[in-house]
């Protein structure tokens, strides 16, 4: 993607592309200007070498999607998802500032309270997704945006999942993300929420101690220490952090899952204690020579007795307040244990009892469409169902809105790439396309669509569409048919705007079946849907075949003359002739020679069948 040919680009007509703002191993990113909404967003652009792979495109554009319905402070939002020319792209909010990495780099190791305060917004947004069902993947300092006021951003949400499966490589991709790998990516490749918290955990230890846990040669090695290694100290890297903060971090990286924070809402809630813990640390507030002072005044103020009792009155609260200190320790350690029941799928009141039944408080996290839950059902919960928890836990659950359903758009007399974009910004798939000769209608634009503009359908709905192929010629040349089989001829003779005629046989040395003679002849000018009657060659020998015809007699309230011929090695006889009861049912038998005949069906004078049979 060369800056010199890219710079100035109108991607669709509408994104026009002014600068290159940074790349990776999958696509480029280009500052573009939204000509429609007059506005500066961020256009990603796949590389070729993705772009070739077709089911990796496919899940790219469900996985941008996916994320486009995301929408949160901390969440860099979609906005436009396409393909231009072979270039798949996805738009994106533009984010004045740096990433995490850049930051990272130029100052190395960052103070606590910030570095809490950036995990604090990143394990916001994660919260945001992993209740709408998506998980990130590949949670890095690269996919951190930092804004001028240190805002912090996620970006690139659900793109991992489909680089995951792609069967596209590259090393970029893989050495950038292995060294935030969580334990069951590197291992077998399965994910859940919590592994995003993980990769959450090496990113903050990045940012407190100025380096990444674990380092090797290759990425295999780095993987491999994810698995098996122990997590390194942060207390050895940083003498006087915080224990709270060491606390943290040592739970974020457990290999175990299930020792981890299970969801981004836990995690959250111990950064809070952490920047607590971190804003109320005692520190000294005299100075020896102001102790000394201090003591002088109070000898001269109080006597040796009042110290005393003040001494025992210290003594005593100090007792006091140990002694509660330790009963709701023991109190909080004698909560009860109690087993989250599963509620995914159960209707909202009957799920809110379920966990009230336990001890448990239910907390509505938030409302999503979903067609595979009826409205008002469950559709996730955390933590999960059948894990443990003390008596009083929270447990947040997101509620089914039922399907969502969309107005169709009415895209008659766009082009078939402008109707199939309008359809996917709605949701909708793009049907059965036919194409007919229309004058009023530019050539390649819509003339008319099913479902109809208006109508209220389920997300993801095919319309079917009937496009112009413009204007219809006033004449055609005709073909030359001889040589084609009956089939062939007709497929021709449409092609060129003309029909099949009467088809007759003869005897012929030519194969049986092909055409031997043609009204009109080849090259002659005819009006358009004029019919070409040909004759078909018969062959020379044959045994003789009997044949059983059924007849349906129209009603027309009066008897119908009924006439059948039939043509064959000898030629073409009448073997039925005359009037018949309406709506009777005639069965006629007769032989024919040679290795097929044409029959034909007349009624009152008029061709109302004809055929070609066989033995």
């Amino acid at each position: 993607m060369d800056s010199k040919h890219m710079i100035g680009r109108k991607i669709l007509g509408r994104y026009k592309i002014v600068e290159r703002l940074g790349g990776g191993g999958m696509g480029v990113v280009w500052r573009a200007n939204d000509l429609v909404l007059d506005r500066h967003v961020a256009l990603k652009v796949l590389r070729p070498e993705m772009s070739e792979d077709d089911d990796f495109v496919q899940r790219f554009r469900r996985e941008a999607k996916a994320a486009a319905s995301l929408s949160h402070p901390n969440v860099v939002s979609i906005y436009d998802v396409g393909e231009d020319q072979g270039l798949h792209f996805i738009v994106m909010e533009l984010v004045e500032g740096e990433t995490l990495r850049d930051k990272l780099n130029r100052e190395g190791r960052l103070d606590p309270a910030e570095a809490l305060d950036i995990a604090a917004q990143i394990c916001r947004g994660l919260a945001h997704a992993h209740n709408n069902q998506i998980i990130h993947r590949d949670i890095k300092p690269q996919n951190i945006l930092l804004t001028d006021l240190g805002h912090a951003k996620v970006a690139d949400f659900g793109i991992a999942r489909a680089l995951g499966r792609a069967s596209t490589t590259s090393t970029d991709v893989v050495v950038g993300s292995v060294s935030y790998l969580s334990p069951e990516q590197a291992r077998n490749g399965k994910v859940s929420a919590r592994s995003d918290l993980y990769s959450l955990g090496v990113v903050l230890y990045e940012m407190i101690t100025g380096k990444l846990p674990f380092t090797g040669d290759t990425p295999v090695a780095v993987a491999l220490q994810h698995v098996e290694a122990r997590v390194p100290s942060v207390r050895e890297a940083v003498p006087d952090i915080h224990e709270e903060i060491e606390k943290l971090i040592t739970k974020a990286l457990a290999k175990d899952p299930s020792e981890r924070f299970q969801s981004a809402e836990e995690m959250l809630q111990a950064i809070r204690r952490c920047r607590s813990a971190l804003l109320y640390r005692t520190e000294p507030e005299f100075s020896a020579k102001g102790d000394e002072a201090m003591d002088r005044r109070s000898r001269r103020k109080q006597s040796s007795s009042t110290a005393v009792k003040l001494l025992i009155a210290f003594i005593l609260v100090g007792l006091a307040i140990g002694g509660y200190a330790i009963y709701s320790f023991y109190q909080w350690m004698a909560v009860p244990i109690v087993e989250v029941p599963d509620i995914v799928g159960m209707p909202h009141i009957q799920a809110q009892a379920a966990l009230r039944e336990k001890g448990l408080v239910p907390r509505l996290s938030a409302e999503k469409y979903d067609k595979n839950f009826p409205a008002g059902t469950v559709i996730s919960q955390s933590p999960l169902g059948g894990e443990k928890v003390k008596v009083g836990r929270e447990i947040y659950y997101t509620l089914s809105k039922g399907e969502e359903y969309v107005e169709v758009p009415d895209v008659r007399r766009l082009t078939l790439r402008e109707a199939q974009l309008e359809l996917e910004n709605h949701q909708l798939q793009l049907g059965n396309v036919d194409q007919i000769s229309d004058p009023t209608v530019p050539k390649d634009h819509v003339i008319s669509q099913n479902p109809r503009e208006g109508t209220s359908v389920s997300i993801g709905t095919r319309v079917d569409l009937v496009v112009s192929k413009g204007a219809e010629p006033e004449t055609a040349i005709v073909p030359d048919l001889l040589g084609l089989t009956e089939a062939q001829a007709a497929a021709v003779l449409a092609d060129n705007l003309l029909d099949l005629g009467e088809v007759t046989g003869a005897p012929s040395q030519a194969p049986t079946g092909t055409v031997i003679a043609q009204i009109p002849q080849a090259g002659e000018e005819v009006p358009v849907r004029t019919k070409v009657d040909i004759t078909v060659s018969m062959g020379t020998q044959g045994g003789v075949h009997s044949h059983t015809l059924k007849i349906e007699v129209p009603d027309k309230g009066r008897p119908v003359h009924v006439r059948l011929t039939v043509t064959d090695l000898d030629g073409e006889s009448v073997r039925h002739n005359r009037n018949e009861a309406p709506g009777d049912t005639l069965t006629i038998s007769f032989q024919y020679k040679g290795e097929f005949a044409i029959i034909k069906v007349y009624f009152d004078g008029e061709l109302a069948d004809q055929r070609r049979i066989v033995p």
